[in-house]
């Protein structure tokens, strides 16, 4: 695990929410509003991985996508280097745009069926005027495809032509073509088989050992956030209910959410006894007025004040955070 104490903070979200509107098909009936994230905050570190869980609907991909400015956020801010992203414009924009690159869950969709691998990876040095030839684009594209695995056969090899671990090779080989700072990656393994999700976790870790790079690693698979993290952030109906180094949230979990997570990975060991945390019910809705813990109808600790009251993200010593009033 990196340590995080006196290293730089490269980008930072402060009390971001987004909502999105839902249209009623009736006529005069009033707007909904689904609310996806509500009062996220949190810093990322030069150089670490920062890895995002919760089950689905939690809102880590949509916090993603607003990283990487596809969804512009209902309130709130995300600096980068300092710098309000949304308030950028021009060449600084162009460059933030450069240097926080994402990579999607569907290698397959993530690519233009009808045009090359090389074509793919040239196209985003286009983009963003690196190269000064085509031919130099070529040759950058090659090296990046080599430094994923993949070599000068699969140049003009179309999608469909790939392996889906290799389509998602071809599209770390894009990111990396233009020599982002940051990656989000939007699930990158799920759509693979184990066996190639290892090979691609690894070569995660590689490239961010010789690159110095600084992953956003969104996921619900537990034990793979285990092994790439060295922070994890613990989401839950749009908000962060834990944040911990990776280590001390499994060997010490605070929040019932986190605990309910951690007790569902399948024991080591068949003698193994460890005790089952269940949540009852079913998870509430993120449409309309949110008013309480999200937590509180399916929480075995719920107080009458979690159904009043929103708890906020505190600090239980040592950096470890929770959403939690079982800890006031």
């Amino acid at each position: 695990m990196k340590n995080t104490k006196n290293r730089k903070v490269i980008m930072k979200v402060e009390h971001l929410s987004k909502d999105f509107v839902i249209h009623s098909k009736k006529l005069m009936e009033p707007k909904k509003m689904l609310h996806a994230l509500s009062d996220v905050s949190f810093e990322i570190y030069e150089g670490e991985t920062l890895g995002i869980i919760g089950e689905s609907g939690c809102g880590k991909s949509t916090l993603g996508r607003c990283l990487v400015q596809l969804h512009r956020p209902t309130s709130g801010t995300i600096l980068y280097e300092d710098r309000d992203l949304w308030s950028l414009s021009g060449t600084e924009h162009k460059e933030a745009r450069k240097n926080i690159q994402m990579i999607f869950q569907d290698p397959y969709s993530s690519l233009d069926p009808r045009k090359t691998a090389s074509y793919s990876i040239a196209e985003a040095m286009k983009v963003h005027n690196l190269g000064e030839s085509a031919r130099e684009r070529h040759q950058r594209a090659l090296e990046a495809l080599q430094e994923v695995g993949l070599d000068v056969q699969h140049m003009e090899r179309y999608p469909h032509e790939f392996s889906g671990g290799q389509r998602q090779r071809v599209n770390i080989a894009r990111a990396l073509s233009i020599s982002p700072k940051v990656i989000v990656c939007d699930e990158p393994v799920s759509a693979l088989d184990v066996s190639i999700q290892a090979q691609v976790i690894n070569l995660f870790r590689k490239i961010q050992q010789e690159r110095k790079l600084t992953y956003v690693f969104i996921s619900h698979d537990l034990g793979i956030i285990k092994y790439i993290s060295d922070r994890i952030i613990i989401m839950y109906l749009g908000r962060i209910v834990e944040m911990y180094t990776a280590e001390g949230i499994y060997q010490n979990p605070l929040h019932p959410y986190t605990k309910a997570l951690l007790s569902a990975i399948p024991p080591e060991s068949p003698f193994e006894k460890r005790e089952r945390v269940t949540l009852e019910g079913d998870i509430p809705s993120p449409i309309g007025e949110q008013k309480g813990c999200p937590l509180a109808g399916r929480c075995p600790n719920c107080m009458e004040r979690c159904r009043q009251e929103i708890p906020q993200l505190k600090d239980q010593g040592d950096g470890h955070l929770t959403a939690c009033f079982l800890y006031e």
